[in-house]
């Protein structure tokens, strides 16, 4: 059934891409002659979702590299010589005209034009109501979701809010400034968001979705009442939860499960490469078996945590050593030597089993990327009870029963915040933790962090330099 809504996503991308994946640049009137019609409109919507698993936003080395690879949980992995530039991420050494805050800035106005498009154009197209107004609620929980990763990325950062483009969108505005129009998008996106999709529709955004990123978005910014209360909601639903084997929860089979609330929807479409095109699996595969790169290696400082908690369950799912067995009979052997490690090693949740075959398309173009999962629910529950005085055992220990792992009868906030990291190892959101809870100055200070700099990245200098003093550097850079 998800095939449909794929072959949607490829139609739409291919045959009318000159419509509006080529968009016009930020600033100009878009082409005349779209948004004509309901048919129009559902192309523009699929355009949207398509984009996600682009090279640029999450098919990507911008989005593996900028929120693991600067963490210590990950190392750059490979093998010598190759990709030795990512290495400069790992030590803080990169440079503001490194290409990759580039990939992550462009990447992500690339999808808020594309929400922008929807947003202006969508409301005039003569079209059923409740079709236009869902479209409207997507593009705008899309827009959100957008922003949520530039103001971790750079902090604030200018709002581009409709089509045409005003001279005011290129002006940078303040973090506070840029959070707020977060969670207004998402306020007003949840009315019009579907409780559930069919079959056909899995991967389409739900009102779920939009509270889960609002609720992390109170994360985010210490609004511990707001979080609570909103992850209060997301489980009294009972809409979802915990799949019982971690292990199995990562594999295709299980791609929107009873814990997924939200993924990136991807698909290997025959054999042909180009409509197969999302790397995300292929850069983190075992190298020389799998068709991989063998990037984003899990670090000896991982592995030792999840020894340290007794946490054999997500230790043996999350890290793929050369010489194990997975569970689905595959030797892994990749490459005999990987830098920085004794023994090679790879993201196990990034791995696709053998018996999912390869053909002209990239290793893993058949993975879903998860983004939001029920367990990320119960740990912001957790951790925004800790600091409201509610109760932080109970979802904390559901978590933690999953990985076979004793209860916490009174859990303080740096066990919560290990159990993030056990728990969310290699899903991208490390670095961004150990800003938010002011652990990276003393975690990360032997890989060269430095405090007053490398909280944010740098915004490209063209930007800088074209905006005329509108858009200004982040500090230290």
């Amino acid at each position: 059934m998800r095939r449909s809504f794929v072959l949607l996503i490829i139609l739409s991308l291919f045959a009318g891409c000159n419509k509006y994946m080529e968009f016009p640049a930020e600033g100009e009137i878009p082409q005349s002659k779209f948004y004509q019609n309901a048919d129009d409109a559902k192309q523009a919507m699929v355009s949207m979702y398509g984009l996600l698993r682009s090279y640029a936003v999450f098919g990507g080395t911008n989005y593996l590299i900028l929120s693991e690879f600067t963490s210590d949980n990950v190392i750059k992995g490979s093998v010598a010589g190759d990709g030795e530039w990512a290495l400069a991420y790992s030590r803080f050494q990169f440079t503001a005209d490194e290409g990759l805050n580039g990939s992550l800035w462009g990447g992500r106005y690339s999808g808020i034009n594309l929400s922008n498009q929807i947003i202006t154009n969508v409301p005039e197209v003569a079209m059923d109501q409740s079709t236009k107004d869902r479209f409207i609620a997507e593009a705008k929980f899309f827009r959100a979701f957008h922003y949520f990763y530039l103001v971790r990325g750079f902090g604030g950062v200018p709002i581009v809010d409709r089509v045409p483009v005003g001279a005011e969108a290129g002006v940078r505005k303040s973090v506070d400034e840029t959070w707020d129009f977060i969670e207004k998008d998402l306020n007003e996106a949840i009315p019009g968001l579907p409780d559930a999709v069919p079959a056909a529709e899995l991967g389409r955004a739900t009102k779920w979705a939009a509270k889960f990123l609002l609720a992390k978005a109170y994360l985010y910014r210490e609004k511990w009442t707001e979080c609570k209360a909103l992850t209060d909601e997301i489980i009294a639903s009972n809409k979802y939860s915990l799949y019982p084997d971690f292990y199995k929860l990562f594999r295709p089979e299980q791609e929107f499960c009873s814990e997924s609330i939200f993924e990136v929807l991807c698909s290997n479409i025959g054999d042909d490469w180009g409509l197969s095109s999302c790397q995300y699996s292929q850069i983190q595969g075992v190298r020389n078996q799998f068709d991989a790169w063998g990037w984003g290696a899990p670090s000896d400082n991982l592995a030792a945590a999840f020894d340290a908690a007794g946490d054999v369950i997500r230790k043996k799912a999350t890290i793929l050593y050369r010489g194990d067995v997975t569970p689905d009979g595959d030797l892994i052997e990749g490459s005999v030597e990987m830098p920085g490690v004794s023994v090679p090693r790879y993201s196990g949740k990034a791995y696709v089993p053998s018996r999912f075959p390869i053909t002209l398309a990239y290793y893993g173009s058949d993975q879903n990327i998860r983004i939001m999962r029920y367990a990320e629910a119960l740990l912001m529950n957790a951790e925004a009870a800790v600091h409201t005085g509610g109760d932080a055992a109970t979802p904390l220990n559901k978590v933690r029963a999953r990985a076979g792992l004793p209860p916490i009868s009174s859990p303080t906030i740096q066990q919560v915040w290990n159990e993030r990291r056990l728990e969310l190892a290699c899903e991208q959101d490390r670095f961004w933790d150990l800003v938010r809870t002011k652990q990276a100055a003393t975690v990360l200070a032997g890989q060269g962090f430095k405090v007053g700099k490398h909280e944010l990245y740098p915004i490209p200098p063209d930007e800088v330099n074209l905006s005329q003093g509108t858009i200004y550097q982040n500090p230290g850079w």
